[in-house]
């Protein structure tokens, strides 16, 4: 078996096992929306080392890959490998989402800014998904697609004194109020973001 081979299998790897972890978030997303909140749990608590041995393997692929690499290509096949990583969690380029926004303009009001607690619901959902907990960044991600077509042009806005754009505002005022309801984890920091029991209850009472 050559390193082409060797680079074969292990790509086949590591799409199974993130198909395989995909499949797991899918069906506890269920779980909660169907309000069997039990096994919702144990799904999430399977995830959680299958998410580490995927990291992991992610590590060593890298890894893997730096092996035989000339020093005049190694930088694109770095940037190529980085690139597959991030398909995990953009499934839409930024053009499409553009595209989207331009498309609802015409039945909204441009001046119409998106509520605080709209984004309620998508923050919990997203960390479901995600396997319970997750960077903020990825939360960030997948609250923007969920909302894709009901964000407006105004909140995409950056008002006067402020450094992000209204939305993305909005989104961190209610995070703050989730945590002081009891929401998500107390803990939960701007690094990293977790969804307490009482959040997920919540979710399976009100999410439609």
């Amino acid at each position: 078996m050559n390193h082409s081979e060797i680079k074969k299998n292990f790509n086949i790897l590591f799409e199974n096992v993130d198909n395989f972890i995909t499949d797991l978030k899918l069906k506890s997303s269920e779980e909660i929306l169907n309000g069997s909140i039990t096994e919702a749990q144990k799904l999430l608590s399977k995830i959680i080392p299958y998410q580490n041995f995927y990291e992991k393997l992610k590590i060593a692929r890298q890894s893997f890959y730096d092996i035989e690499i000339q020093p005049e290509v190694k930088n694109e096949n770095k940037k190529h490998v980085q690139e597959e990583t991030e398909e995990i969690y953009n499934d839409g380029s930024e053009e499409d989402f553009e595209e989207v926004i331009d498309n609802e303009e015409n039945s909204k009001q441009n001046n119409d800014v998106t509520s605080q607690n709209n984004f309620r619901i998508p923050i919990l959902k997203s960390l479901i998904f995600l396997g319970g907990s997750s960077e903020e960044n990825d939360v960030i991600e997948f609250v923007k697609k969920d909302l894709k077509t009901k964000l407006t042009k105004a909140d995409f806005e950056i008002p006067e004194g402020y450094d992000k754009e209204r939305w993305l505002t909005n989104m961190y005022f209610e995070t703050a109020t989730m945590v002081d309801e009891g929401l998500l984890v107390h803990e939960s920091s701007h690094k990293k973001w977790e969804i307490a029991q009482k959040g997920i209850d919540y979710l399976s009472k009100y999410a439609k």
